[in-house]
């Protein structure tokens, strides 16, 4: 037992460190991780144990190398110990439902009250979240941790762990809004993980299987929402958006009006690339309105709407709309996109769902399109990318869904499920 312990040890310091060498060569990530650590004193970092705290005090007088080899192995160590510790804890369902429970209209002092408490919470929920992350990838084959890209993503986790767990759990206002900054910077740093880890695991395709993949892919795609969806509402809800959001959720959110705002983004790349505008129109549902986070429903209607918007390009219904219904259901709304853009081959229809490893460009380029299904990928049309399996991810997040029925030869008709909050607002 003591020899297994032992190697696991061994493996996790091999992992950090040679990840620690691949994320060197991300400049970008390395300035905003750096940023980040600036903010904190070594002292503050190790206090994942506040007996290292109290060790480093009392060495930090006159430090040699090897005191300072000595804690840097205490610290990686108690460091592994608390990432297992967490990593064993469930991860808290999100719903709807809690993150509108948010009283409005208190009294400053009741309602800073209730904040602190949502902090401590988020800061839990958020180290038990990215332990879980830390300790997927480490139990992937020792070659496929040694990917460049996958070793630097497990050092932006491994950085991001150390950073939250430096901090005690807010216990005033101030402390609040200074979590709340490095919340930020975690949402920024992590903005790009996923273009990084797709690459990284189309270079171990011969390593594992493709099933396997997808299955690593969609649940870092669910544990990433799940964070990021904690530290956005808290930031939220210590810097309110607008009258009309409780935190991350806009409560009259219109699906109509967003679909409106990505046609026209939609269409203006469209025009850019192909020469054609095609449009939405709505027919039934212009006023429907439900509680829910825009950025969501956002990222799928842009997603559905490349598709579509291009397939229409590449026809001769590029004039043509796409023709969009909405409407309400018992426990939320349900929306359908159709397109006469000519559906999808049959050969391709058991692959829209899963994740392509053949159209990547370079993750810096500019524009959301530049991150998915671009529109030079000539394979990344109808979920040849990642944009068809997020968007479902997204979909599903809440209790809803994302289903697909193409007609080759025709159109596609996409069909979007939201779930609506059940608490009353």
């Amino acid at each position: 037992m003591l020899q297994r312990t032992r190697g696991v040890a061994n493996r996790a310091a091999l992992i950090t460190n040679f990840s620690r060498r691949a994320q060197n060569s991300a400049s970008r990530d390395h300035k905003l991780t750096h940023r980040m650590f600036s903010t904190t004193t070594t002292a503050s970092v190790s206090s994942v144990s506040s007996a290292s705290s109290a060790s480093s005090a009392s060495s930090s007088a006159a430090p040699t190398a090897d005191h300072i080899l000595e804690r840097n192995k205490r610290l990686q160590s108690e460091t592994d110990a608390a990432i297992a510790r967490l990593a064993a804890l469930p991860q808290k369902t999100i719903t709807l439902d809690e993150l509108v429970k948010f009283p409005r209209d208190l009294e400053t002092k009741e309602r800073n009250e209730i904040l602190i408490a949502n902090a401590q919470d988020t800061l839990e929920q958020i180290k038990i979240g990215l332990a879980h992350r830390l300790n997927a990838l480490r139990n992937l084959q020792y070659l496929v941790v040694l990917n460049p890209h996958i070793a630097q993503i497990y050092q932006l986790y491994y950085c991001s762990f150390l950073i939250i767990s430096s901090f005690k759990p807010p216990q005033t206002v101030e402390e609040n809004l200074h979590f709340v900054e490095r919340l930020k910077d975690l949402v920024q740093t992590h903005s790009n993980t996923i273009p990084v880890l797709s690459r990284g695991f189309s270079e171990c395709q011969n390593l594992m299987p493709l099933s396997q993949i997808n299955t690593l892919l969609n649940s870092h795609l669910n544990a990433r929402m799940g964070t990021r969806l904690l530290a956005e509402h808290h930031i939220a809800l210590t810097n309110p958006i607008a009258d009309n959001f409780i935190g991350a959720v806009q409560l009259d959110f219109s699906p109509g009006k967003m679909l409106h705002e990505c046609s026209q983004f939609a269409g203006e790349i469209c025009n850019l690339y192909f020469g054609v505008r095609p449009e939405v129109q709505i027919d039934v549902g212009e006023d429907v309105t439900l509680p829910f986070v825009p950025d969501h429903v956002q990222y799928i209607f842009q997603e559905l709407l490349k598709n579509s918007f291009r397939a229409h390009a590449e026809s001769s219904n590029g004039n043509d709309p796409i023709i969009a219904t909405i409407s309400k259901t018992e426990d939320g709304v349900m929306i359908r996109l159709r397109d006469i853009g000519g559906g999808i081959k049959p050969e391709n229809e058991n692959k829209i769902f899963e994740f392509s490893f053949t159209t990547f460009q370079d993750e810096g380029q500019g524009d959301g399109f530049a991150t998915l299904n671009n529109f030079h990928g000539g394979s990344s049309i109808a979920g040849m990318g990642y944009g068809l399996p997020l968007s479902r991810a997204y979909a599903e997040f809440f209790g809803g869904n994302l289903k697909l029925q193409s007609y080759f030869g025709l159109g596609t008709d996409v069909y979007i499920s939201l779930k609506a909050p059940k608490v009353s607002l």
